[in-house]
């Protein structure tokens, strides 16, 4: 009851400053450009960045970002100057590309990571909660009508999503009667568009797909490839963000998702929990569904 008291008081008070929080980048642009861009990919990591700098400034803390992506910079050099700082707790954000390796003194930081771009250190792992929103998806496109439901992605996605989306989209098809059961399309990032276009008329026609579940980005080859949504086949979108207007989908809840990142570091700072955890946890946000004309019900 007195640590509860202790708590509420503190609450009533301004928050007095203790200290930076690095966000450690690794794109080419600053965070101010990279997570502010209108453009809707980037709607999820802003949402990160905007809820874990609200959450630091709430509790006394301030997120700076420090790029990796510097000529000049070695991961040596970036410890030197994160301790010369004073800072003792590091996040990071989803990397530019898969499979990096970051090898810092993390013996001195408090640290966790968002998704699972950085192979090393394995970190503790705040992310939404993937799985359980394919899951979520898949029962809302059955609940609105939907029968014959594919799941459309690529496999650089699947990689970078540890495989949560579609082990999730798979364990939904079980529920489903085997007739309705359909082979995910996975597409490579780097194939000819006329291919992929062209694996997807196929996909669609020999499945006799209805609705598709798909990332934020990848409705545009559906159009490209002649449909028209929902006319043609619903869509719904596994990351869903208010940039991609008259969509349904999973509202992946990014600033819930950033603010739950700062509150475990600064927990770790608290407790003395720093370097490579032992035993690495998951923090899963899960999300919301949204509702959207390219998803409308079917009877």
């Amino acid at each position: 009851m007195l640590s509860a008291l202790a708590a509420y008081r503190q609450m009533k008070k301004p928050p007095i400053y203790h200290g930076m929080i690095a966000w450690l980048s690794s794109h080419s642009t600053s965070t101010e450009d990279f997570y502010r861009t209108p453009y809707p990919e980037n709607s999820l990591y802003r949402q990160y960045y905007d809820g874990a700098c609200r959450r630091a400034n709430s509790l006394g803390y301030r997120v700076k970002e420090y790029p990796l992506n510097k000529d000049d910079m070695t991961p040596e050099r970036m410890s030197n100057i994160l301790i010369a700082q004073g800072v003792q707790g590091i996040i990071v954000p989803p990397l530019s590309s898969l499979g990096q390796h970051i090898n810092m003194r993390w013996e001195l930081f408090s640290a966790v990571r968002f998704g699972f771009s950085l192979e090393k250190p394995q970190l503790s792992v705040i992310s939404s909660a993937q799985y359980r929103n394919s899951l979520i998806v898949v029962k809302k496109l059955q609940t609105l009508g939907y029968q014959r439901i594919g799941f459309f992605g690529s496999h650089e996605f699947d990689d970078r999503t540890d495989g949560n989306f579609t082990a999730g989209y798979r364990s939904a098809l079980k529920k489903m009667p085997h007739s309705c059961h359909i082979p995910l399309l996975l597409t490579e990032e780097g194939a000819r568009l006329k291919d992929t276009l062209t694996r997807i008329r196929q996909w669609i026609t020999e499945w006799k797909t209805d609705a598709v579940v798909c990332v934020t980005g990848m409705q545009d080859e559906l159009i490209q490839a002649g449909y028209h949504i929902p006319d043609d086949i619903a869509v719904a979108l596994l990351t869903h963000n208010k940039g991609v207007k008259g969509f349904a989908g999973i509202d992946e809840q990014g600033y819930r998702t950033g603010s739950a990142a700062v509150d475990c570091t600064i927990n770790m700072i608290h407790c003395g929990e720093r370097g490579i955890p032992e035993i690495p946890f998951q923090m899963l946000i899960e999300g919301t569904w949204t509702d959207g004309p390219s998803a409308p019900p079917t009877r």
